[in-house]
């Protein structure tokens, strides 16, 4: 069984998008246990400085752990990086392998994704990391369907959809590809209540793409 720690805020939250994770990894086959440590509109430097974060980290005994960093407005390279690297110091030598989640700018502010996208590039480069790089799928994906909504209402956070997007893309990230399904899902799955044919061209994607 795979323990996955997701830190982050509402981009991570929103519709439960770490239970999708798991529910992917109950398809391949292979359980899961995700734990969440996510406050709306926090940075990483403020997990940080949460006392839950080390703890979870040191004790948790966890596979991988998710950092996302706060989108809109996306506070820029630096930011990202330091909170990273802080974040990785109070558990140096952990077996915990971590992968940075990439966000998505805004609907209204497609011009903003390049700055996010390669700042979660770099930093990943440079400390050695996973990337799910979800903002740069996002963009291909709404090219490619843009009948298919993956933003909220708010023209920010994630649909359903949007959500299983990035799901499958920290899936891909963590486990490689998906060869023959034979998992199943649980009766409360979120994944069974959503649009099959929206499921697959999304899953199509991802499992092209990385």
């Amino acid at each position: 069984m795979k323990k996955i720690l997701f830190i982050g805020n509402s981009h991570t939250y929103f519709n439960d998008m770490p239970r999708m994770v798991q529910e992917l990894f109950l398809l391949s086959g292979e359980a899961a246990e995700v734990t969440m440590l996510t406050l709306g509109g926090m940075r990483l430097d403020w997990h940080l400085k949460n006392e839950q974060t080390a703890f979870n980290l040191r004790y948790g005994n966890y596979d991988y752990c998710v950092l996302q960093q706060s989108a809109h407005p996306f506070d820029g390279y630096q930011l990202l990086s330091d909170g990273v690297s802080g974040i990785r110091s109070l558990v140096p030598g952990t077996s915990t392998k971590f992968a940075l989640y990439m966000t998505w700018a805004e609907k209204k502010f497609p011009e903003n994704q390049e700055e996010m996208s390669e700042a979660y590039e770099k930093t990943a480069t440079e400390q050695h990391l996973l990337l799910a790089p979800v903002g740069r799928l996002w963009q291909k994906f709404r090219t490619l369907h843009p009948e298919i909504e993956l933003y909220f209402t708010d023209g920010a956070h994630a649909s359903p959809e949007g959500s299983f997007l990035a799901a499958a893309t920290i899936f891909h990230t963590l486990h490689g590809k998906m060869g023959k399904t034979d998992g199943a899902l649980p009766e409360n799955s979120i994944l069974r209540t959503m649009n099959g044919e929206n499921l697959r061209k999304i899953w199509q994607l991802a499992a092209k793409e990385l």
